[in-house]
């Protein structure tokens, strides 16, 4: 989560992620998986689901984009700060949402077991996800680097998605190919992002788009057919799933690729601004969630019926989540300054005599 340089297009593939993220929240809450899908309207909204899967995936290649040259080194594990910082402040605020809005509030050993065990804020498992990832990228990007050109390197990425992401193909219609390693896929989406960080020819995204308008109806085609047009089988189609990996790096290639230089001031700050914040606001989102999908499912029992307000309560979640993580940033900047500074004289070269 570490930029080596400002670069708006990676601010807007975040920002882009986030928004996705919040989208996926909105499928969860909305009955979607309860569905037949028999109309145009439920065939959209199968679409949409299917591009909005790319939000995990999108943060994970921007890792492998941005990381890759992080060699390993006391200093290096200083940046697991800022992401343990966010979330110790990020469940604060849930335990308070637990207390004053549900009306739950945690005992001392309850809060403790909750942060330890990441269960306070039920979107933390995306820290335990990276945290994870985080530790093992120096060592990844000694394999990374290990290949001794771009054909080693397609290996690699290639060797990562078989064992992960191939099996979801392959195991489509009968059981053929073992899935004992699909929890690898944070680490091929890693490598992916690290090759295209490295190859990707940042130019022409037409290409990239008009084979997304191409691939998502033809996908979704596809799981009607295997899905016999029950919704709930979309919940098979995840992270770790054919279509989501190629829809994800066609996503990545053609944001990446985009020629932002004309974009007006205000819409790069805000995208800026987005991409700067959406750490915070995806976990406070548990709170912007909690309330607005609380309030609202009960006002329209069909599931059918709810749809359509993905138009307002997604902007919604957004808003009030980013509104949230701003004033968590005015906590966590100075706490982050009076951690850091004596932490980086511990680790100064003069102590290492």
């Amino acid at each position: 989560m570490t930029e080596k340089k400002h670069d708006l297009n990676l601010d807007l593939i975040r920002s882009f992620a986030l928004v996705a993220v919040l989208i996926m929240h909105y499928y969860d809450n909305s009955g979607f998986y309860t569905v037949s899908i028999d109309g145009a309207g439920d065939f959209i909204m199968a679409c949409v689901r299917l591009l909005f899967t790319s939000c995990v995936p999108l943060f994970l290649m921007l890792s492998g984009w941005l990381c890759s040259g992080k060699k390993l080194s006391p200093r290096y594990y200083l940046g697991m700060l800022r992401i343990l910082e966010i979330y110790l402040l990020s469940s604060l605020a849930c335990i308070i949402f637990e207390a004053l809005y549900l009306g739950n509030p945690l005992s001392p050993r309850e809060m403790l077991s909750g942060l330890i065990n990441f269960e306070i804020d039920g979107y933390a498992w995306y820290v335990l996800l990276y945290g994870g990832l985080f530790l093992m990228m120096p060592f990844l990007n000694m394999m990374y680097h290990g290949c001794s050109g771009r054909r080693q390197k397609q290996v690699l990425v290639f060797s990562f998605f078989a064992l992960s992401v191939l099996p979801s193909l392959l195991n489509s219609f009968f059981h053929l190919y073992s899935i004992w390693w699909a929890k690898l896929y944070p680490i091929c989406y890693y490598f992916t992002g690290a090759y295209l960080g490295e190859y990707l020819k940042r130019e022409k995204p037409s290409r990239f788009f008009l084979a997304l308008v191409a691939v998502i109806p033809l996908f979704a085609l596809l799981n009607q057919f295997l899905f016999h047009g029950e919704a709930v089988n979309y919940d098979m189609v995840h992270y770790d799933h054919y279509q989501v990996y190629l829809v994800s790096l066609l996503l990545f290639a053609a944001m990446a690729s985009l020629d932002l230089r004309a974009l007006p001031h205000p819409a790069s700050r805000l995208i800026y601004k987005i991409a700067e914040l959406s750490f915070a606001a995806y976990l406070l989102s548990w709170i912007s969630d909690g309330i607005i999908y609380r309030e609202f499912v009960p006002h329209f029992p069909r599931p059918e019926d709810r749809f359509i307000w993905i138009l307002v309560l997604v902007p919604l979640s957004l808003l009030s989540s980013l509104i949230m993580a701003q004033a968590l940033h005015w906590i966590y900047l100075p706490l982050d300054r009076l951690l850091r500074s004596p932490l980086l004289r511990l680790l100064s070269p003069s102590n290492d005599k």
